[in-house]
């Protein structure tokens, strides 16, 4: 976001926060701000499942409860490398038709898996189960401490910009009055593409580096008291 588009957004904001207040008293006026920070993944979620199949619910049970059983001390023996772990009760379910009918008992894993090493033994070790599908999320244990920093930055830059609109409009910048941090979500969630998610506030900087998955970006809504 250039500076003029601050300036723009800046006078756009503050002329109903001003209207109440005389020119020789001054006024108040909001700037958006942004900031980003980038990591590396440490955590990772897994996801899989423990099956048996039949063309009965007999055969079904009978195959599923030593898949489960595998399934079940593979896990085991990576217990020390997981900081959580659940499991799904067992789940039957129709898989087929009347003409040709056929049954499964499921029974669902996540797990989150710390370093990259351990989650290539312990896929490798599920797969040799019988486990054929994993649904992976990268995370990182840092998060929390990512999020307080990109909302640091995006107070910084809506610092910058309000000082930028304030010497070129010849005002007296006398502090913010009000912090507003907008599109919070859950911190163990990454970012999704900024761009729609801020809408026309984010202008060209959303659009020229919307945040990736190993990314996580804040918002911030600053209204600042100025005097001329």
């Amino acid at each position: 976001m250039n500076t003029a588009a601050a300036w723009i957004l800046a006078l756009g904001l503050a002329l109903p926060a001003a209207a109440a207040q005389s020119a020789d008293s001054g006024g108040r006026f909001r700037v958006a701000g942004f900031g980003r920070v980038a990591w590396q993944p440490d955590l990772y979620e897994l996801a899989f499942a423990a099956v048996g199949d039949g063309a009965d619910t007999k055969t079904a049970r009978e195959r599923f409860e030593p898949a489960l059983a595998a399934v079940q001390r593979v896990v085991d023996a990576h217990a020390g490398a997981l900081s959580e772990r659940s499991q799904d009760a067992p789940r039957l379910h129709s898989r087929g038709s009347e003409q040709a009918p056929a049954w499964r008992y499921s029974s669902r894993f996540v797990v989150r898996v710390r370093g990259a090493a351990e989650l290539a033994r312990l896929q490798q070790e599920l797969a040799e189960a019988g486990i054929a599908e994993f649904e992976l999320r990268p995370l990182s244990q840092r998060l929390p401490e990512y999020t307080e920093q990109a909302q640091r930055l995006a107070l910084q830059d809506a610092q910058r910009r309000a000082r930028a609109t304030a010497q070129e409009l010849g005002w007296r910048l006398r502090g913010a009055r009000a912090v507003k941090f907008l599109d919070e979500r859950p911190w163990w969630l990454p970012q999704a593409p900024t761009a729609r998610q801020y809408g026309a506030r984010a202008y060209d900087y959303a659009a020229e580096a919307p945040a990736q998955s190993g990314e996580v970006t804040a918002q911030a809504e600053v209204e600042f008291e100025y005097s001329p």
